[in-house]
């Protein structure tokens, strides 16, 4: 028979029902933020409930991620509508799988390929995963029957997940906060895509109908937080950052070749002429260094891209493109790497961009070159870790510059050092930003 105290200590946990389209095996930053504030809500005494789909369209698989999911969390999975696979015949591919933003398409010019923009642009508003929301709105309605859940999470992308959270907040008045990893009508993509006037009204009335709707918003940085801000009835910022159990262990030992790495999706607004132009010409100048140096690109890398690297700026010989890896992995690349790429994507607004990658990075100890807004809050964060400053993307001297000091660098390290941080990183660790989240939830569900 239970004791008292552990009665006391059992009915004093709260629930949260957090919704999301991304979950293990599907990989991504968005992916890893909820699977790690679920590792850590339990200890904060909250217990998270997942609903997510049973079959979706990702963009990459990583099975590894599951290893942090706790073992009796519950996760609830519906099936959905997935025009994908309509979609992707009509651009003359295979499969429902969605491409990453505009990788590998925005320079496409093929009738074909304009017409499937369009109907994607058109037709699905806010986006491709909307024919999740009936499902999902049935499914969650059955859960907090059977839960009664405290407070209610929606993430996204895909925004269309924030209109399931809409539809429960009319039907059970659950405290409901809106998490919103990317702009929505304010998305770069959007520039590029066939909207109607129509449609770009309907999302914009979508997107304030949520932040509107919303009893609490939490944003991933300061620029979103300024984006959404303006509309909600309570706004903060949560970081991605990075979990310290990732990086307890090192295992890294110089390598053979001097490596610039860069890991995740290289996207068509992250194409820094400059720094290629740099390379190419420390290759001419610089026979030890063309003869220890690779460029190496892990992950979804625009196709257009890869083409220029080695058509337009020769750079095949020192070039390796290799397929998208388990995050475990990735973290073991960042260690090991000669130097880390890290390009704030060439967007409206980018000086306000923290892409979640970079906490990573940093927590790696590697040497980062970094290539974005000098004015924006990456920049700032890269100088409160006491890394190397951020270059412009037309800044080729200091380019170079930077490239050949972390070259020699490894060139006279007979080893490479420990891994260790030079700055105080631990309030971007997953576990205080989880804190955070605790902080806003416990807010949320006592009124």
């Amino acid at each position: 028979m239970a004791s008292a105290s552990e009665f006391e200590s059992a009915s004093s946990r709260k629930k949260v029902l957090i919704i999301t389209y991304y979950w293990p095996p599907a990989a991504g930053p968005g992916v890893q933020r909820f699977v790690k504030f679920c590792k850590y809500l339990p200890s904060f005494g909250w217990d998270p409930i997942i609903l997510t789909v049973k079959e979706g369209s990702y963009p990459s698989i990583d099975q590894s991620l599951e290893d942090n999911i706790p073992e009796d969390l519950p996760v609830y999975r519906t099936k959905t509508f997935e025009p994908f696979q309509v979609y992707n015949r009509l651009r003359g591919e295979k499969g429902k799988e969605i491409p990453v933003s505009l990788i590998g398409i925005k320079e496409d010019k093929r009738l074909i390929q304009r017409l499937s923009l369009y109907i994607r642009a058109n037709w699905f508003v806010p986006d491709a995963r909307k024919g999740w929301r009936k499902y999902a709105v049935a499914e969650a309605t059955k859960i907090i029957k059977a839960h009664n859940p405290d407070v209610i999470i929606t993430t996204g992308p895909p925004q269309s997940t924030h209109l399931i959270g809409l539809d429960l907040k009319k039907r059970h008045n659950l405290p409901w906060l809106a998490d919103l990893r990317d702009p929505w009508t304010n998305v770069f993509y959007n520039k590029f895509f066939p909207r109607t006037e129509s449609t770009k009204r309907k999302d914009k009335n979508l997107e304030d109908a949520v932040i509107k709707g919303a009893d609490f918003v939490t944003v991933v940085s300061s620029g979103l937080k300024k984006e959404f801000g303006d509309r909600s009835k309570g706004i903060t910022v949560i970081y991605n950052g990075f979990d310290e159990e990732d990086f307890v262990e090192s295992q890294s030992s110089k390598q053979e070749r001097f490596t610039l790495e860069y890991i995740g999706n290289l996207k068509p607004n992250q194409n820094p002429n400059s720094l290629w132009e740099a390379i190419s010409e420390l290759l001419a100048e610089n026979a030890p260094f063309k003869a220890d140096f690779r460029l190496i690109l892990t992950g979804n890398i625009d196709k257009f891209i890869a083409a220029d690297l080695i058509d337009k700026y020769g750079l095949g010989d020192n070039l390796n493109i290799k397929a998208f890896v388990p995050h475990k992995e990735a973290i073991e690349v960042m260690k090991k790497a000669g130097m880390l790429l890290f390009i704030v994507p060439e967007a409206e607004n980018n000086h306000l961009i923290i892409t979640g990658k970079l906490f990573e990075y940093l927590a790696s100890g590697s040497d980062i070159l970094a290539i974005g807004p000098v004015d924006g809050d990456a920049a700032q964060l890269l100088v409160e870790a006491k890394k190397s400053g951020m270059i412009d993307y037309s800044n080729k001297t200091e380019l170079k510059s930077q490239l050949l000091r972390a070259y020699k660098t490894w060139k006279n390290d007979d080893m490479k050092q420990e891994i260790e941080t030079k700055a105080d990183l631990s309030k971007f660790s997953r576990k205080s930003l989880t804190a955070d989240l605790v902080e806003v939830l416990n807010k949320l569900a006592n009124g």
